[in-house]
């Protein structure tokens, strides 16, 4: 059945204040999350820049898959976070040589 006249918005109705506030509550744990899951990140990035594991008496840079082991992330995110964090790659490619 279809609606014979405009739509009743009620205009009169004005939220509970237990409503309000639940909202507001709700509003502000998002925005902790936010702050939290960007330092988080960050942290990840100087992790990723700082760490080395010691292998044959040498010195190397933990990877993005060797991080994602111990975080609730993927290898995929963890190499996503580097990027928007400028954090180099572990592995240096060589580049073709110009004019071949």
């Amino acid at each position: 059945m279809s609606r014979t006249g405009p739509r009743d918005l009620y205009a009169s109705y004005r939220p509970s204040p237990k409503l309000l506030a639940a909202i507001a509550e709700w509003e502000e744990s998002v925005e902790q999350e936010e702050r939290k899951r960007h330092a988080a990140r960050k942290a990840i990035a100087v992790e990723l820049s700082t760490a080395t594991v010691m292998r044959d008496g040498v010195r190397h840079p933990v990877s993005h898959a060797a991080l994602a082991e111990h975080l609730p992330w993927s290898e995929p995110t963890v190499l996503t976070i580097a990027r928007e964090y400028g954090v180099p790659g572990v592995r240096q490619r060589k580049k073709a040589a110009k004019g071949t």
